[in-house]
């Protein structure tokens, strides 16, 4: 039979459980597939029974909860890969997108080695770097692009 918190969390938060619970239960194990509510696996991710409960679909278990595994294999596109982990099974892409990200005012999302940041509003000597700028030399309050080239000298 599941721990009793495992089990408790299944039924607070199915979805929840896929990424971890409020309840402090650990993660790292398959995502909770099934159950009365049918929750499908991420992705190409196969549910199958949970062996570790002594529930049966195949004796009058028809709303047993499962685990996913993923068995499926696929092609991705340029950018992305192959995730076969249960949580994800399926391709995902290499590069951040600034679509996911929210900067605050006075800033700008922008892909520096295939991470999105927020750069801009930073304090950068006496002055302050505008959207899409970082401080590059603080002694002279010069400012760059993320990936630009900045003078190294010293200022008063």
């Amino acid at each position: 039979m599941m721990k009793s918190v495992r089990l408790g969390c299944l039924l607070a938060c199915a979805s929840a459980c896929l990424t971890g619970c409020p309840d402090g239960t650990p993660t790292g194990e398959p995502p909770f597939c099934g159950g009365i509510a049918g929750i499908p696996c991420p992705g190409a991710g196969l549910c199958i029974d949970d062996p570790r409960d002594d529930c049966d679909p195949k004796k009058g278990g028809a709303d047993c909860s499962g685990i996913c595994e993923c068995k499926a294999k696929a092609k991705c596109e340029a950018n992305s890969h192959w995730d076969p982990s249960p949580s994800v099974c399926g391709c995902v892409s290499d590069v951040s997108s600034c679509a996911a990200i929210l900067c605050i005012a006075g800033t700008d999302c922008v892909v520096v080695n295939g991470k999105a940041t927020c750069v801009g509003g930073e304090k950068c000597g006496n002055s302050t770097c505008g959207p899409g700028r970082v401080c590059c030399n603080p002694s002279c309050g010069l400012c760059a692009p993320p990936d630009g080239a900045c003078i190294q000298i010293a200022c008063d």
